[in-house]
């Protein structure tokens, strides 16, 4: 007897031991006795169809493509204003620096053909779901242990190339890049920013850099962001590391493919994930 697609929801958040599904995750279309699956960090109409054809019970996706996945995430920002005051940047400050990139992903998701994937998925009646935030916030753990292993007088070069060491990041094709910053800075207090929907950019690593951290962590950043952050911090013993978008989430949903192979439903795995993975 197969997993529902709530059940399958549920294997996810029990790895970081959530409760509750966040705004950024959906099952699109329900399914009951699933046995396999194919997943990947982007599954839309092409791969969704894919999984109609292929005769998968699931089409198993990171990241959010419609509905309240979509329109709802703004709500998980909030997370970032939670890592930020974790570390020392007043409330007040944390929320001014996220204000920017709420209002663009609110205007995003209310422009957004919201409709479009999971719609495909209903007419194909293919089991359709996305899980994001559970999977990142267990790669932010496993990022997190590497930065607390180190010890206290580690540079910001040696964070990098223990990063590297993670099966995920060392085969992917992208590698860990100091952003800003130079290999010899010290570590110091670092940030591991991920699991709050996406990278905060530029004003979230400066309120970071003006409030004591040294070391911000995304998995992404924009090259325009790159900028703003070398004219302002290159010379100030600060350090921005970026380990790479899909090797870093592949991180969370290969962990989630484990679980999901545990529990008997077979996985196979596209778009990204799989990246590491002992098969």
């Amino acid at each position: 007897m197969g997993l529902s697609t709530d059940e399958i929801m549920r294997v996810s958040l029990d790895l970081v031991g959530w409760d509750d599904v966040p705004a950024d995750s959906t099952v699109y279309v329900s399914g009951d006795d699933i046995e396999t699956a194919l997943v990947g960090i982007d599954l839309e109409s092409p791969e969704i169809r894919l999984a109609h054809d292929l005769g998968y019970d699931l089409a198993l996706a990171h990241h959010p493509t419609g509905m309240g996945a979509r329109l709802d995430f703004p709500e998980v920002l909030d997370t970032q204003v939670e890592f930020m005051t974790a570390h020392g940047v007043p409330e007040d400050a944390a929320e001014e620096a996220v204000a920017d990139l709420r209002s663009r992903m609110d205007h995003g998701g209310h422009s957004s053909n919201y409709r479009h994937d999971p719609s495909v998925a209903e007419l194909l009646d293919q089991p359709y779901l996305n899980t994001h935030l559970a999977p990142d916030e267990y790669g932010r753990r496993v990022f997190r242990e590497v930065a607390d292993d180190l010890a206290g007088d580690a540079t910001a070069g040696e964070f990098v190339d223990a990063l590297a060491t993670i099966p995920e990041l060392e085969a992917a094709e992208t590698d860990v890049r100091l952003r800003v910053g130079d290999r010899d800075n010290d570590l110091g207090d670092v940030a591991v920013h991920h699991a709050a929907g996406t990278n905060g950019g530029a004003s979230v690593a400066r309120a970071y850099f003006e409030h004591g951290v040294d070391t911000v962590l995304y998995i992404h950043v924009g090259a325009g962001d790159t900028a703003e952050l070398r004219e302002e911090f290159a010379d100030a013993g600060k350090s921005l590391v970026v380990t790479g978008h899909i090797a870093s989430d592949a991180v969370g949903m290969n962990a989630v493919v484990d679980a999901l192979e545990e529990r008997g439903v077979e996985c196979d795995t596209i778009s990204g994930c799989g990246i590491g993975r002992d098969d």
